[in-house]
């Protein structure tokens, strides 16, 4: 099936993998069964290196017993020198199969195959480079940020310096793991979060801003009279706030807006906001004990002040170690934050509650809160009884 695969004009990656020193017969088992049959072996103790270490299991031991990799950290934004990515590929060719994966979906680099006799000096040449290694344990795992600044024009702070920080401040318990289970963080630019921080991240920090949309009204014009559909954006408005008229233009009602950017999406004369920030999220994942869930506010917008971003660090370290102290081995920030709830967690962090941070409003008309169980003055203000709507 190898020799299949390789045959006609287009490119073929089963020609390519021939190159290197990947056993083909794992590949070519992995075509008959449909299945792979590499598996998940573990962490290896590499003296002198405290994570960054693994190997997969093999499910035919006649053809390998084992593959280990190398997870590195790459470089913010994932800009290689040519240089620096050239002299990884001659230390892959000297050590491992000559593959590498390249950038995982946790955002780093992994080199493949390299003999348990090679993983020393193969780490050492990696350093030696200037290149981390870690993420592996129960630590945390390599940060994953959008683009931002680099590329892309809705970024609400600097996701690139933002990570190059965090990894200055937090590199020890990236390489030392300490931590009840494993801790992702993700960074993502704007609410439409292209790294998926909400849905995989423990601890995820995404740009905000607190005022309304910036409306370019001749630009919202030009928009519909070129055949933009202002009414489809309007109906699809997640908070229903939006309003077109052929005279006064667009306008937004600022009580149900969410600041969610989708009209910032759609329409080229809508901007964001001015006053900007960040948001911290935690406890996103896909799996662990309860099954996937999605990360809860925990501070719906503070500041991100370059260069170190003292602010934001400090509450990223009182929210891993109330969860070093308390977590269960092996229990998920999701999982943890689900087991004592809420209010014990804010309580924890330092964190007053507030009723911006409720889930979903009342649908209950049998519950209500009286006004002065509620502190928020706008909210407090609602006739008594009735309570938030």
């Amino acid at each position: 099936m190898m020799d299949a695969i390789s045959q006609g004009a287009w490119p073929s990656h089963a020609t390519e993998l021939k190159k290197t020193r990947y056993p083909l017969q794992m590949y070519e088992q992995a075509l008959q069964k449909r299945a792979t049959q590499w598996g998940y072996g573990g962490y290896v103790s590499l003296p002198g290196v405290a994570a960054g270490v693994l190997v997969r299991s093999s499910a035919r031991p006649d053809i390998t017993k084992g593959s280990n990799f190398v997870r590195i950290m790459d470089p913010c934004g994932n800009f290689f020198k040519t240089d620096g990515m050239r002299r990884l590929c001659d230390i892959a060719d000297k050590y491992a199969y000559g593959l590498l994966h390249l950038l995982s979906t946790g955002g780093d680099l992994e080199m493949l195959g390299i003999p348990t006799e090679n993983l020393k000096p193969a780490v050492d040449d990696i350093v030696h480079l200037g290149f981390d290694v870690g993420s592996t344990g129960d630590d945390f795992r390599t940060s994953e940020e959008c683009i931002g600044p680099a590329k892309c024009d809705l970024p609400l702070y600097d996701t690139l310096g933002f990570r190059a920080a965090w990894y200055k401040r937090f590199l020890d318990d990236v390489q030392y793991p300490r931590f009840p289970h494993k801790v992702k963080c993700k960074f993502s630019g704007c609410p439409n979060d292209c790294v998926r921080g909400s849905q995989k991240a423990d601890i995820f920090v995404c740009g905000v801003f607190r005022d309304l949309p910036l409306i370019d009204q001749n630009g919202v014009r030009a928009w519909v009279e070129k055949g933009g559909d202002i009414g489809t954006v309007c109906s699809r408005c997640p908070g229903g706030c939006l309003n077109w008229d052929t005279k006064a233009g667009l306008s937004i009602d600022g009580d149900s807006c969410l600041r969610c950017v989708y009209c910032i999406n759609k329409i080229p004369g809508v901007r964001p906001g001015g006053d900007r920030g960040v948001a911290i999220l935690v406890g996103g994942k896909l799996r662990g004990k309860y099954g996937p869930m999605l990360a809860k506010v925990v501070v719906p917008f503070m500041k991100a002040v370059p260069p170190d971003y003292k602010e934001v660090f400090d509450l990223i370290e009182k929210i891993t170690d109330v969860y070093d102290e308390h977590a269960r081995k092996k229990e998920r920030m999701g999982d943890f934050l689900l087991r004592i709830g809420p209010s014990e967690f804010f309580r924890l962090i330092g964190v007053p509650l507030s009723s911006r941070l409720f889930a979903q409003p009342r649908t209950n008309l049998f519950y209500h809160w009286e006004p002065e169980e509620i502190k928020d003055e706008r909210i407090s203000a609602t006739e008594p009884g009735q309570g938030p709507n």
